[in-house]
């Protein structure tokens, strides 16, 4: 292990359903992403960093545990994420940091904390099984309907709304957010108490620029006049995938024209909450260089994934389309090579090896032989544009939106996607980067085709996950049925204030003195 006192602080920030090709660095010139543009100067960029499911829950437990997420298992918005699951939050807690939440993670059961010694917000979507969404009630193609809307509407609805308001509840959680992660981290630069020397992790996490994509005027007035690019129309000369077509239905994009003035609209939204994030990572920037701790720090900037916005005629999130499962990874700080890239494809299960090997600890081999994925520090260290060893990207959907699990594959510029049962769909992403020419039943491809779909199927059984899933649904629906039932306690994370020990309390602070209490 590295000696304590030469362990940086880590501090990851993290984005909500913000795609990779929604930001600057990665060469949208449309968005306003100064202070992410700075950060890519000062660091490394993964040029082609995927998530591991295209929907909250799941991404996030594989970002925290290394793991798959039907290896966790945490497969849509309603599973539980298990006690007994290691984290990165563990394994930098054991090795003596300071281990520190705020904002976003959805986590799903009792355990809202996952090895965080601190938690300093509460969470934004329930922590229960409220959003139990099963396959058997979604019909085919899956739609949204019944119970299982949110408000009564269709996400066409959502999209028809996109625009500005003066506030929004998503403005007012991450302004909560930033809040509480800024003074804390003002008081660990302060501290002079017996753990001062400790190093600390800590995680901010926002909600934005996931929809509704409405964003206030200060946000939405930069977008005025500016050029905003429009997708593509999807290509009429063959039939959509059914992948294509149950994500289409269940988001309910089938049921109305999304006009291009519609489509206009929600990317400004998303842009101007983009911009409102970037000036986010701007404050976190500017604190860590106000109490000189910038060159003893780690900054890790992600998403859990990402949003269409129109490309392929899609909207939201849950397929393994392009615009979805691409996320922005930026690192920067003390070790990582500046104006670097690195081209290897890498997923957010890397970043618990990851974290591991930027604080000098190694967790034993029964946590490590279920990661997923390895450590990207010698790249980002030794300036190379490849990850010796990489095992390659896996992205799972178990989720609403689909009727059975689906994983993708990528390998170098290659993509595969396999459904039990449904034709499979390949992709050379460096001469087809919008996935327009499925390669899988073109002759000259087979080899590829068939190397992926072995990576795909190793270790996984798609028929016995089908199964597994369909239980695992009806098991939460019953046990929610069961808990609505009388009185309700929440699982929801009630951040705790001890009041007594803040700020003026007794005669041994001294009022006169302007760092008293750190």
């Amino acid at each position: 292990m590295t000696p304590p006192g030469s362990r940086p602080n880590i501090l990851l920030l993290m984005a909500d359903q913000l795609s990779a090709f929604g930001t600057g660095p990665y060469g949208n010139t449309d968005v306003l992403t100064p202070n992410l543009d700075d950060l890519a100067a000062r660091g490394t960029v993964l040029s082609n960093a995927y998530c591991n499911a295209p929907l909250c829950v799941p991404s996030r437990a594989a970002l925290m545990t290394g793991r798959l997420p039907s290896d966790v298992p945490s497969n849509d918005n309603a599973e539980e994420f298990p006690t007994s699951v290691p984290t990165f939050a563990h394994t930098l807690r054991r090795a003596g940091y300071r281990t520190i939440l705020a904002g976003k993670m959805h986590f799903v059961g009792p355990d809202q904390l996952h090895g965080f010694e601190e938690r300093l917000t509460t969470d934004i979507f329930p922590p229960d099984l409220t959003w139990t969404r099963p396959w058997e009630e979604q019909g085919d193609p899956p739609r949204l309907s019944g119970a299982q809307q949110n408000g009564g509407r269709e996400y066409l609805d959502i999209l028809r709304s996109s625009g500005t308001l003066p506030w929004t509840y998503q403005m007012h959680y991450d302004e909560e957010v930033r809040f509480a992660a800024l003074q804390r981290l003002r008081e660990l630069s302060l501290a002079t108490d017996d753990r001062a020397d400790e190093p600390w992790l800590m995680v901010a996490s926002f909600t934005q620029p996931h929809d509704p994509y409405v964003a206030p005027p200060e946000y939405w007035n930069r977008y005025e006049g500016r050029p905003i690019t429009l997708p593509d129309p999807p290509p009429t000369d063959v039939p959509p995938h059914p992948l294509d077509v149950w994500v289409n239905s269940y988001h309910g994009v089938d049921r109305g024209t999304v006009t291009d003035e519609t489509t206009y609209l929600a990317r400004r939204g998303y842009y101007a909450m983009t911009s409102y994030i970037d000036d986010v990572v701007g404050s976190f920037m500017s604190e860590l260089e106000r109490f000189g701790v910038l060159d003893n720090t780690v900054v890790v900037f992600t998403s859990d994934h990402g949003d269409q916005l129109g490309e392929h005629g899609m909207y939201f999130k849950r397929t393994m389309r392009e615009w979805s499962v691409r996320v922005p990874l930026i690192m920067a700080g003390p070790g990582v090579a500046a104006s670097h890239r690195v081209r290897t494809p890498v997923s957010l299960v890397d970043l618990h090896p990851t974290l591991a090997d930027l604080a000098g600890t190694r967790p034993p081999e029964w946590v490590s032989d279920h990661f997923a994925g390895t450590s990207l520090a010698t790249a980002v260290r030794e300036r190379s544009e490849v990850v010796a060893g990489h095992p390659g990207v896996v992205i799972e959907n178990s989720a609403e939106g689909t009727l059975r699990p689906v994983r993708a594959v990528v390998r170098d510029h290659h993509k595969l996607v396999y459904a039990r049962d449904l034709p499979d769909q390949l992709y050379d992403l460096r001469a087809d980067p919008q996935e327009l020419t499925n390669l899988a039943e073109e002759q000259g491809h087979d080899e590829v085709r068939l190397r992926l779909r072995e990576r795909a199927l190793t270790g996984w059984d798609p028929e016995l996950a089908e199964k597994e899933m369909v239980a695992s649904q009806r098991m939460r629906t019953y046990l929610g049925e069961a808990l609505r039932h009388g009185r309700h306690t929440s699982w929801a994370y009630e951040p705790r204030v001890d009041a007594a020990h803040r700020w003026i309390r007794s005669t041994d602070d001294d009022p006169w003195d302007p760092l008293c209490g750190f």
